[in-house]
């Protein structure tokens, strides 16, 4: 009989034995898993918060001795107003995932502090969608970890600020005070000294009278009509700066590190004493109501690293 040769074994080789654990397969491990689990979780709570979400109607009247009233929020949208009492009230619809949200207050002496607080988690949709009234000439002050507020029609101080929302001021004769850390600032109708800045949205005005106008943005535009200011303050470190004045304005000093500057007087036999530069823009010839000395009561500032600068006078 002839010989038989032996099988012939093809595929992958054989293994070489449990994988050797480098410290650089160790990092990625503990850097890798943690991650991937928080990754998991965080699209697990997005697809389950809509059928979590619950919601509750929210009422509360500050005691009769409250003279301050504050307001902190971690979400939603709050809209300031008048009241007709002499009491402060509150009241809204909040909304939450999975972990209710709480409501508390809190009053020492004449001052009352409100609190809305949301569970920290993933993918939540947390807020407190709220109506304040306030009496006449009580201060307030709001703060909301990312929602919109709005206050119009009071005759108090009111100080406004947001992480990321939008930011309105209507009507109100007291002094105002907003901030927000990414969005849009809006004025209008105001009367007392106003300040006003954002990290990175823009700023626009209307018929605003306040004596004393100070406003910037780290990123926006910034667009005022109707001016009636007499000291006007206004910077920004990449966009436009547009101001129509309807009233001579005392001291102007406008600054943007990069954008065009366009600043309108108006009509009148007002002169203006008049410092600007650019580095690289252009600069308009103004005309004579900008021919003013230095010892003119009415002065213009106007600055920008690589902007064009226009000065104007409004035509009759």
């Amino acid at each position: 009989m002839a010989a038989t040769a032996p099988p012939v074994t093809t595929g992958a080789p054989a293994p070489k034995g449990p994988l050797r654990m480098t410290p650089g397969r160790v990092a990625a491990l503990v850097i890798g898993i943690p991650v991937a689990l928080a990754l998991i979780a965080n699209s697990a709570f997005s697809l389950l918060a809509p059928f979590a979400e619950g919601r509750y109607q929210v009422s509360y009247t500050a005691p009769v001795t409250t003279k301050t009233v504050s307001m902190n929020s971690s979400g939603g949208r709050v809209t300031v107003g008048p009241t007709s009492g002499d009491r402060v009230t509150l009241s809204g619809t909040a909304h939450y995932s999975f972990i209710r949200s709480t409501f508390s207050t809190q009053t020492n002496g004449s001052d009352t502090a409100m609190k809305y607080h949301c569970a920290p988690l993933p993918s939540s949709n947390c807020g407190l969608d709220a109506t304040l009234g306030v009496p006449a000439g009580l201060p307030i002050t709001v703060s909301t970890d990312g929602g919109d507020a709005t206050v119009s029609g009071i005759s108090g101080p009111a100080t406004l600020h947001s992480d990321g929302g939008n930011l309105t001021a209507d009507g109100v004769t007291g002094a105002v005070k907003l901030d927000t850390n990414g969005g849009n600032i809006l004025l209008n109708a105001l009367t007392a000294p106003v300040t006003a800045s954002t990290n990175g949205g823009n700023i626009e005005g209307t018929d605003v009278s306040s004596h004393i106008v100070t406003i910037h943005t780290d990123g926006g535009n910034i667009r005022m009509t109707g001016l009636k200011s007499s000291q006007v303050t206004a910077s920004t470190n990449g966009g436009n700066i547009e101001i129509d004045f309807t009233a001579p304005p005392r001291n102007v000093d406008v600054d943007t590190s990069g954008g065009n500057i366009t600043l309108v007087v108006p009509p009148g036999t007002e002169k203006y004493y008049v410092r600007t530069h650019t580095d690289g823009g252009t600069i308009s010839d103004p005309g004579a109501a900008f021919t003013g000395g230095s010892d003119s009561r009415n002065t213009i500032i106007a600055t920008t690293g690589g902007g064009n600068i226009t000065l104007r006078q409004a035509t009759q």
